[in-house]
């Protein structure tokens, strides 16, 4: 597929901001932010797909605010199920279209021991969870519903993203600069995972031959909350940069002292054989770092 017209949806949060940096150049781009279209209203979704007729939708859109969305279900299956759904209709009736969506840990409960695989079962806590597994089984549905298509969907879950925007190592190393004691929750373990790589990972798969489906984006590692944010400072602080907190002295709460609106799984690892298997088969050249590499990179890039 030589030049394809590409729409990315939410050009305006991490990964879409990822996507920018590596398709800037390319000639056949439409970046979609909230302002260019409201994704809790289907029809300008649709409005949106027949003015560009993009061959490859990146959505890279959601709603993430997982304690508001307890308050708020309704908008936020609006744009994590429904929204999902009108662009995989559209993307199923086309020729070799492709429709990279991007989801979460937060489908499973979190009860498993070990990293959870794609085919385990799923039990979302919130309503945040469940409006992400809708836009999962709308989107499985959509391609089931034309047997027929050339075109490919993949659901790229994965975990604790940092990049350009708010998120939580941001958060700690500001916090470390503004106090001398930080207590971070210890007992909730997953994988930190980097924007621009998952980006690069969502492209690689339209130049694939990977079948459509479910696929863990995440790197290779694991660790907790506090354990990040204990790297990240140290990387910091071995940096130069002055800090009130040393890496030292982070105290390791558990959740429950913590408590939040929203429920949160204790463990969000998740296995990334497949994705492997997938990309290395194809000798597609992409890197699966240690959390540990990615995030040294990142700090050392906005201190």
């Amino acid at each position: 597929m030589e030049n394809p017209s590409i729409l990315v949806f939410g050009k305006d949060g991490q990964v879409g901001k990822a996507f920018q940096e590596i398709l800037g150049n390319h000639p056949q781009v439409t970046w979609i932010g909230r302002s260019e279209c409201d994704l809790s209203h289907p029809s300008q979704i649709q409005e949106t797909l027949e003015k560009y007729q993009p061959q490859i939708i990146f959505n890279a859109a959601a709603y993430t605010a997982v304690d508001q969305a307890e308050k708020e279900p309704e908008l936020a299956h609006l744009i994590n199920g429904i929204a999902p759904r009108v662009m995989a209709d559209y993307i199923s009736k086309q020729s070799d279209g492709f429709l990279i969506h991007y989801s979460t840990d937060y489908v499973f409960d979190g009860a498993k021991s070990t990293p959870y695989e794609e085919t385990d079962a799923t039990n979302p806590l919130g309503q945040y969870g469940k409006s992400k597994l809708a836009g999962e089984l709308a989107i499985e549905k959509a391609f089931k519903d034309h047997p027929q298509t050339t075109a490919k969907y993949f659901i790229l879950r994965t975990s604790w993203v940092y990049g350009d925007g708010a998120n939580f190592i941001k958060t700690m190393l500001r916090l470390a600069k503004e106090r001398t004691q930080l207590k971070v929750i210890s007992d909730q373990w997953g994988v930190p995972t980097s924007a621009l790589w998952l980006a690069q990972v969502g492209y690689q798969f339209t130049q694939s031959k990977a079948p459509s489906g479910i696929y863990h984006a995440i790197t290779d590692g694991e660790t907790s909350w506090h354990g990040l944010a204990t790297f990240a400072i140290q990387t910091a602080f071995n940096c130069g940069v002055h800090l009130q907190a040393k890496s030292q002295a982070i105290t390791p709460i558990p959740a429950t002292d913590y408590p939040l609106p929203a429920p949160r799984p204790y463990n969000s690892r998740m296995s990334n054989q497949k994705l492997k298997e997938v990309l290395r088969g194809a000798e597609l050249g992409i890197d699966f770092p240690s959390w540990q590499n990615q995030v040294e990179q990142y700090v050392r890039n906005i201190i």
